[in-house]
């Protein structure tokens, strides 16, 4: 309902017309809708920090956003998270996922 309640939708597209994977894209890019009000904020803040302040501040400073993050932060979250497998691992993993599928496959779920 939160679709509805920040206006995105009409209630009756809501209830009767909209796909599972719409809301999916909704809740993702929900952030985005209230960015400048939260670029606002920061602002005020800024400026009442830097007035308080001796030193040289920037609005990043205050506070840094998720959209903010430059390419190579998000290199180096990816780059952390990464990692090699070995051929072992990879057959682990395969016999692994053949063996729930099989399990599956024997309650009927697939």
């Amino acid at each position: 309902m939160v679709c509805v309640q920040y206006g995105i939708v009409t209630v009756p597209y809501f209830l009767d017309e909209m796909k599972p994977y719409e809301l999916s894209i909704i809740c993702d890019s929900l952030h985005l809708r209230t960015k400048d009000s939260w670029e606002q904020a920061r602002l005020i803040s800024y400026m009442v920090a830097q007035v308080n302040s001796k030193k040289r501040l920037k609005p990043t400073d205050i506070i840094k956003f998720a959209w903010e993050q430059s390419k190579s932060d998000k290199s180096k979250v990816s780059q952390s998270d990464s990692h090699a497998y070995t051929v072992e691992e990879v057959e682990a993993i395969k016999a692994k996922a053949l063996q729930r599928e099989k399990e599956l496959k024997e309650k009927g779920i697939i």
